[in-house]
Order: structure tokens, then sequence, then C-alpha cells
């Protein structure tokens, strides 16, 4: 039996004294690697953080003396070195003095964090799109932004995480023009109006990608560098992490990813596939085969709650989804070689309602589940923004 994990969220915040406001343009390019570490993998002992990049002693020494002079970095209290039990001093980077603001969208709201340079959350906003237009979207955008402004310091990046048209031979973000099924969208020049917008820098991403970015800055996931996400809503959303790194996939890719064939003989999609997994999966799936056997439409809540209460027709919708979740982990598990998923989505929920079934489909597909590991996220969309916000965070300090 695979080992499922529930995780909720989130961080805490540690500051330290205010560097100059110029001091990060003046980092030399051999020490930005000693920042990047020590935001992505948090304090960390010069002893360790030498053998993580391969620097000698005396090479790290002389590369992290500017920075702790210059109010980036650090040094904690000393802590007791796990092995030998000397005392040591790990060093840390100041982390509160940059803010950074995070996006996503749905094809209903908009929804945004305000964080710091570790991608900790000081501050959380939504709100309703009025309508679906690119001008009207982005001046939502930068609304959202100024309350999230308001409550911490100027943020000096934005992230922008937002699901792409599934025909489109690039990933989301890759080229100056974006096209967007889910919004209806057709070559909008969404980073530049964005930046015009707030002045500050944009960086548009998949926003599946930004959450997977989001769960390996999670303490969850420390030292983890391989993994898969998948997300479940109103469609489905893939994301692969090899060495720490997010393979490229387009969005076509990503779209192929959820018409991939479970069974030859099951229900059709709109696409007109026959058992694929988004036929199985997604919310309108789902709300669809249990309406064949309610002889009404339903809500998506409302199948999963009489799910629970042991009505047969929820049930078996449930179930027959959860089932399908298994067979789709498996075939990643298969293809890529990873042990390490992670579900997520608004439509997730079937991994708890069913987890027997997710375990049989699973099983049917994969010779030792019992060696898969997957982490069931709880959903919120103001996780996906801060994903966005760490893909801001990270084109910042690789840019600075």
């Amino acid at each position: 039996m695979a080992r499922i994990l529930l995780v909720v969220g989130a961080a805490g915040s540690r500051g330290g004294r205010r560097p100059a406001p110029d001091a990060w343009r003046a980092v030399p390019e051999t020490a930005r690697p000693i920042l990047r570490e020590l935001v992505l993998h948090g304090p960390q002992s010069r002893t360790a953080l030498a053998r993580s990049l391969g620097l000698s002693p005396g090479s790290l020494t002389r590369l992290t003396k500017p920075l702790v002079e210059a109010g980036l970095v650090v040094e904690r209290g000393a802590v007791p070195h796990p092995v030998s039990g000397r005392p040591t001093r790990p060093l840390e980077v100041v982390a509160d003095d940059l803010h950074f603001v995070g996006v996503t969208l749905t094809s209903s709201h908009v929804y945004g964090v305000l964080t710091n340079l570790r991608a900790d959350v000081v501050a959380r906003e939504s709100a309703p799109l009025a309508d679906l237009a690119p001008e009207t979207v982005i001046a939502q955008i930068g609304e959202v932004a100024e309350r999230l402004s308001a409550r911490g310091r100027q943020p000096v990046a934005i992230g922008l995480g937002m699901g792409g048209n599934a025909r489109t031979r690039a990933p989301v973000g890759e080229g100056e023009l974006i096209d967007s099924g889910l919004l209806g969208w057709e070559q909008v020049p969404v980073s530049r109006m964005a930046s015009e917008r707030l002045g500050i820098p944009c960086t548009v991403r998949n926003d599946v990608t930004a959450l997977a970015y989001s769960h390996l800055w999670s303490k969850q996931a420390r030292g983890l560098t391989d993994f898969a996400m998948v997300t479940v809503g109103d469609g489905l959303g893939y994301a692969l992490f090899l060495g720490g790194r997010a393979v490229r996939l387009t969005e076509a890719a990503i779209g192929d990813f959820g018409h991939q064939i479970l069974t030859p003989d099951g229900p059709m999609c709109p696409a007109g596939h026959c058992g694929c997994a988004g036929a199985y999966l997604t919310k309108s799936s789902l709300m669809m085969t249990a309406a064949q056997g309610m002889r009404r439409f339903p809500t998506y809540s409302e199948v999963l709650e009489l799910a629970g209460a042991g009505d047969r027709v929820c049930a078996r919708a449930v179930q027959r989804a959860a089932w399908a979740l298994g067979v789709l982990i498996a075939n990643v598990v298969n293809n890529t070689g990873v042990r390490t998923l992670v579900l997520a989505g608004e439509a997730i929920d079937v991994a708890r309602v069913a987890r027997p079934e997710l375990e049989r489909g699973l099983a049917a597909r994969h010779r030792n589940p019992e060696d898969i590991e997957l982490t069931v996220q709880a959903h919120d969309f103001h996780d996906w923004a801060r994903g966005a916000a760490v893909v801001a965070i990270r084109r910042h300090i690789s840019d600075h």
C-alpha cells in the first residue's frame, strides 16, 4: 500500500538586519550560488554549505564575508554540530527586506499573496473577476497587488501562474504573447502588461509548475529532488522535477497528459476520447457520471458529500474516479521512475474519500505500490499564488 501523507501548509518567518537597497545588485556572480542555496534550503553551517556547493572552506569564507558585511547574510546563534557536537554558527539569508507578489488566475477569481525572500506568506488577498478581458484582469491583478503592498514592503517583482492553451507547443511564459484556453485569451502580452501596470518585473509560468515549485520550497520537501505533481480540477495538470529542476513541458504535452487512455471502453470526454484520464477525473466528468444515476445534475461537493454518506450512485462515481487516479499515478511512476508524487487541486478529494479504490488502481498497474509516497495537498488557491511568488523569487536571485 502506498504511503499517503496529508499536507496543509506553510511556514514561519525570521528576520535579519536590513541590507542596503542596492546590495543584491552588487553581489558578484561567484557569490550568487551561496545566496541561492541559502534561500532554497534554509540556514546551513559553513561546512554543509561548502560541501553542497563544491567549495573549499577558504573559498567559502572569502565569498561569504562580503555577503555578511552587506547585510544579505547573517550568522545565527551557535548550535551543536549533529555529528561532532562542536558549536557551529549556521548562515542564514536576510529575507524580510525583500517582498514579492504571487498571483494565480482561475476563470472566476484572482488570488494573490505577498511573501518575503524565503517565500513565507506575509499577506493574502483575492477578488472575483469582473470579466475576462485582458485589460480588466490585469487591472484587477494590480489592485490585488496594491492591497497586498499596503500590508508589507513594496514588492520588487511579481510572479503570475496561469494555464495556457493545450494546443500551444511551448511552455507558458517562454514567449512574449500568451494564449489561455481557460480565459479565452489569444496572443496577449501578459508579462509586459502586468509589468507596466505594477512598475516591477513580471514572470509568467504554468500554474501547476509554479505550485510544484512551491512544494519544492516547503519544509516537507527539504532535500527532495525527484518528484511529480498531478493536479485535478476543471482539467488535469502535470509537472515533473528531476534533479531539483523542472522538466520542460509544453502546454500541448500537459494537455496530452490529461487525455492518456486508461481503459479503451471507458466514458467519453468532451474531446471524444473514450476512457481517457479526463473522462474519469475532472470535476465535470465526475458530476456527469453521478448525474446519470441521480437523474439530475449535482454539484461536485454534493457528489462527495453523498458518497461519504453512503449514497450508492455517488459512491460508485467517486470510487471509479479514484481508481482512475491510481492508474494515472502508476503510469507516471512507470514512465518516469520517480517514487514521490504530490496530488493537488480542487477535485483531489477523491484521493481521500475513496482511498482503497485509488490503491487498487495503483496496484493494478504497478508491481510495488508500497514503494510510492503520495502527498495529498489540501486545496487552497493561495498556495498556487505562493508558487507564483517562488517563480518570481527564483527569477530575481538568478538575474541579480
